[in-house]
Parts: structure tokens; C-alpha cells; sequence
């Protein structure tokens, strides 16, 4: 049987007294003798188009100290995107993939398949242009539309209203359509440079060293690259080793409609009968009331 190393039972501790019990996370995962496991639900509200993360704003997730989000970008990829969702089940975490609806359209079964692994899905545009924050107006908000509306459409309404500009390019006019929409606007608040073309180990130094000197955050991270792929379950380990959690990031659920007040008075048994405004012909007795 494996044992809890002491700095994670009493990060645990620490956690519960800070945040209140954690909402549970269902798994059957065994795990790698190394698994981080989730150390809670985080549900993030859309309403009026949150913007989070402090790389481009002024607030993040409300993340505990040595905590951390895990997002990937660009995705689905076939190969890559399966071979990250099996480190992830390895480790027994849970990501959110921000996904491009063209690539959606192209393999729906990715998208089904980390939905049906227990991650957050949410879009990246359908075709990922870089300028999305300078493009024509009407252009950006079909770029927008568009990407939700594949994803919504191969998950069964299962999409997390929850956007990440290509490059982060953002705009304020986007920024208030979106709120407009509902969804909040997801950036980070660590850069792994995965998409840089750099080596595994590299991805690894630069992501534990910023995690390190930000305490916590929400990690960017690419399922489109093999250096991700070999740098993920040696990342893992050593956030692991340090004593970091991962949680998982999701939406709220709208608030229900209240249901309409149904009156407790007794429903009407008889109808009084109408009288009829008939006026008398002149010199007759008016006829008796019914």
C-alpha cells in the first residue's frame, strides 16, 4: 500500500482549513506512485465575462498558495492530445483543454474523448488567427461564434463557457462582447514556451522556476507538441516532489429560474350565473332574478 508522504497530508490539512472540504473529484484512478491526484473543484462564474490571469489582468483564479491550474492550447491533435489525456489519467489530474473548432470539426471524437475523461473543454476561436483582437468586428465575433458553436455542437452543450484568445491577443471590444455572451475570459499565469520549440527539459526548467517565483497559478501549455508530451509526466513529478497541488478548474452553474408561486387558494366550485342587462318593455313587471 502506498503511503502519503507528510508534506502532501498536511498540505491537505492546511488546504481544508483554509478552503472549507473540497468538492470531490470522481476517479478510479490508481495512479503513478507519484500521482498528484486533484486536490479540489474550483468553479470559475462567466457571468458578465470574468477576465482572469494575471500574465495580461489584474486578478486570477482564487487559487491557495502552491496550487496550480493546468490549460492546454491548440488542440485536438491526433496522437498528441491522447498521449497528454494518458499522463494526465497517470497522474490522476484533471486539465482544461482550449480547444480550435476547426480541428474539433475535423476529429469530434478528441473532444468527446476529454470530456469523457472528466477535463473542462472550452474555445480557442474556430481558426486561431493571431490578430483576433484587431480583426473587423464583425469578423472577430464570428471567429467567436463559430468556435463555440462547433464545440457545443460535437459536445452535446457539454462546453465550458469559458474563452482564451489565440496568442492572447485581446481586445476591449471583444472583451465586452464576450460579456455580452456570458464567458469568461481565461488567459494564465504561467508561460511554459512550449511552443517555442524548445527541448523537454527546457519546458520543465522554465515552468517549475516561474511557478516557483509565482506561488501558484494557472499554467498555458500546448497539446500539439511532443516536447510537451515528454516534458508533462516529469513536470508532474516534480510539482509532486515540491509539494504543489493541481486543481481543476470548471464552470458554475447558472442559477435556476425560480419556479413560479402556485396559489394555495381553493380553485372556484360554482360560477354565479350572469344576469343579463335586458331593459323591461314599457308598463311589464321586471322579470325575477335567476
Amino acid at each position: 500500500m502506498r503511503t502519503v508522504p507528510l508534506r502532501l497530508a498536511l498540505a491537505a490539512l492546511i488546504c481544508l482549513l483554509l478552503n472549507g472540504p473540497a468538492e470531490a473529484e470522481p476517479s478510479t484512478c490508481s495512479g503513478h506512485p507519484e500521482a498528484l491526484g486533484v486536490s479540489r473543484v474550483i468553479e470559475v462564474d462567466p457571468t458578465g465575462g470574468p477576465r482572469l490571469g494575471t500574465l495580461q489582468y489584474p486578478s486570477s483564479i482564487d487559487l491557495a498558495p502552491m496550487e496550480v491550474v493546468l490549460t492546454f492550447d491548440d488542440g485536438p491533435r491526433p496522437k498528441k492530445t491522447e498521449r497528454i489525456l494518458d499522463v494526465l489519467d497517470e497522474y490522476c489530474v484533471k486539465a482544461t483543454f482550449f480547444e480550435i473548432g476547426q480541428w474539433v470539426a475535423a476529429h469530434p471524437e478528441l473532444t468527446r474523448e476529454v470530456l469523457a475523461r472528466g477535463h473542462t473543454v472550452g474555445s480557442h476561436s474556430w481558426s486561431h488567427p493571431r490578430n483576433l483582437g484587431h480583426l473587423p468586428v464583425d469578423k472577430a465575433e464570428a471567429e467567436i461564434d463559430r468556435g463555440f458553436e462547433v464545440l457545443n455542437d460535437v459536445s452535446g452543450g457539454r462546453a465550458a463557457p469559458f474563452f482564451r484568445y489565440p496568442g492572447l491577443n485581446a481586445s476591449a471590444t471583444l472583451n465586452a462582447y464576450l460579456a455580452t455572451r456570458g464567458d469568461a475570459i481565461i488567459s494564465c499565469d504561467v508561460v511554459s514556451d512550449d511552443w517555442r520549440q524548445i527541448s523537454a527539459s527546457e519546458i520543465v526548467k522554465r515552468t517549475l522556476a516561474r511557478v516557483q517565483r509565482q506561488g501558484k497559478g494557472i499554467i498555458l501549455f500546448h497539446d500539439t507538441e511532443s516536447a510537451t508530451v515528454e516534458a508533462l509526466p516529469i513536470l508532474l513529478s516534480e510539482l509532486e516532489k515540491r509539494g504543489y497541488r493541481v486543481a481543476h478548474m470548471v464552470p458554475k452553474p447558472p442559477v435556476a429560474e425560480p419556479a413560479p408561486i402556485q396559489s394555495s387558494a381553493p380553485a372556484a366550485q360554482h360560477q354565479l350565473p350572469a344576469i343579463a342587462a335586458v331593459r323591461p318593455a314599457p308598463g311589464a313587471k321586471p322579470a325575477a332574478l335567476p
